[in-house]
């Protein structure tokens, strides 16, 4: 009927299978470029400047932040990829 999506052998949706894929390139390339952000602060922070000090600094948590975050958004979109692969 018009209107309606069009329903592979599984059930999926073709509008839902693109919207797999799409979050995947996000999740994966916008994790990466959020880690590699995380490494680019800390190299480049006070501390490798030769500054002194106790504890961490600003630049650092917001390093540590961006690393962690763009390790679980490049986790996230294997997960997606795995459960891409699962579907038949």
């Amino acid at each position: 009927m018009a209107g309606e999506e069009e329903l592979g052998k599984s059930g999926r949706s073709a509008q839902a299978l693109l919207w797999m894929e799409r979050l995947v390139w996000i999740l994966v390339y916008g994790g990466l470029l959020v880690f590699v952000l995380g490494l680019a602060v800390l190299q480049f922070g006070p501390h490798s400047l030769g500054g002194k000090g106790d504890g961490m600094t600003d630049a650092e948590v917001l390093g540590y932040f961006l690393l962690a975050k763009g390790a679980i958004a490049v986790a996230a979109g294997v997960v997606v990829i795995w459960l891409r692969s699962r579907w038949k």
